[in-house]
């Protein structure tokens, strides 16, 4: 296993000629948490983006990559953090959503869990690079979990971040769900979470790409009079419970508690309506998926119905972050889900 060390590699604008031009070999030149410092026209302000959180979510770094070889000057200073390149450097390259046996990055910036470890002080080192150079504006850039369009994530509805949602996409969750994601602290700036899309998805890469470029030139980022942003609250996070295991194919899997349809992340795109069919539970038994809202109260009846060892939506839902990874389902969640009103 590569150790998570709390320590980190600098570069600034004098590094920025010897970087690899292709992506992959700037990922293996990369030796572990990097901070990389650009000088602006105003050099009064800083800007800050976190990237490669999760290690198979390329494109945000792709972006930052294509940014840094272009050798354009960006507005106002800015601090870009590559957080996680070890896990993205495991082979297959950008595979890893963490290191091996460890734990997911982006569950440790808050609320520490026991005795302090190298995940731990990874995240609370990110904190500080954040922290140190007060930043105007923060962008945490990651991908879905399976195919999906993009869309932003925060816990504010502000005008502020509504703007910095708006430099990527038209969709916005705001959520007072706590996971111990870095987008939940208080850093002392705006800070939004912009999932691009799915990772394998050339379009993801250039949402990140523009959206950056914006956030990089713009002088002033928070000068849009006219949002047109769509605004989802609240949602609530399908999960696994009591050690069940998920299994995605079209017939029901012998070897899983569930069996969710093989083409389950279509409800990316698309709503999800009362009565649709969704997969198999080998068990009679309803607490084997949870749905607690923000405020813990369990919701699972009102999204899903059992029947004769179906599973059914029990109204009609927008669902996000649906994924048919089974280690991702099995960690993390299934999807997000939030309704619609007629």
């Amino acid at each position: 296993m590569i150790p998570l060390n709390s320590h980190y590699f600098y570069f600034d604008d004098s590094s920025r000629n010897d970087f690899p031009d292709a992506p992959i070999d700037f990922l293996r030149s990369l030796e572990g948490l990097t901070v990389i410092d650009i000088n602006g026209v105003d050099q009064s302000r800083c800007r800050v983006v976190t990237t490669l959180i999760h290690g198979n979510e390329p494109s945000g770094f792709i972006a930052v990559h294509l940014w840094l070889t272009g050798q354009q000057i960006p507005a106002v200073n800015l601090r870009i953090i590559i957080c996680n390149p070890e896990a993205a450097q495991l082979k297959p390259l950008f595979s890893h959503r963490f290191i091996n046996n460890s734990y997911d990055l982006n569950r440790f910036f808050s609320h520490p869990r026991g005795l302090p470890s190298p995940v731990a002080q990874r995240a609370s080192k990110i904190m500080q690079l954040v922290k140190e150079v007060s930043p105007e504006a923060i962008i945490d850039i990651h991908n879905t979990s399976g195919a999906s369009p993009s869309f932003s994530v925060s816990v504010n509805d502000n005008s502020q971040h509504l703007e910095l949602a708006a430099l990527f996409n038209q969709k916005i969750i705001i959520t007072e769900l706590e996971v111990g994601a870095i987008m939940e602290q208080d850093l002392g700036a705006p800070i939004i979470t912009v999932e691009c899309g799915g990772a394998n998805d050339k379009t993801s890469h250039t949402i990140a790409t523009n959206g950056l470029q914006m956030f990089f030139q713009k002088t002033h980022v928070f000068d849009n009079d006219k949002l047109n942003v769509i605004i989802y609250k609240n949602p609530v996070r399908v999960a696994l419970t009591n050690d069940a295991s998920v299994g995605f194919a079209n017939q029901p899997l012998a070897t899983t508690d569930i069996t969710l349809r093989q083409d389950i992340e279509d409800f990316n795109h698309r709503t999800l309506e009362k009565g649709e069919f969704i997969g198999w539970c080998q068990s009679k038994e309803s607490n084997l998926l949870s749905a607690q809202n923000h405020l813990g109260k369990e919701l699972i009846t009102h999204l899903i119905q059992y029947k004769q060892g179906q599973l059914y939506a029990a109204s009609d839902q927008q669902l996000f972050m649906v994924t048919n990874h089974p280690e991702i389902a099995t960690k993390d969640c299934l999807f997000y889900s939030t309704p619609v009103h007629s």
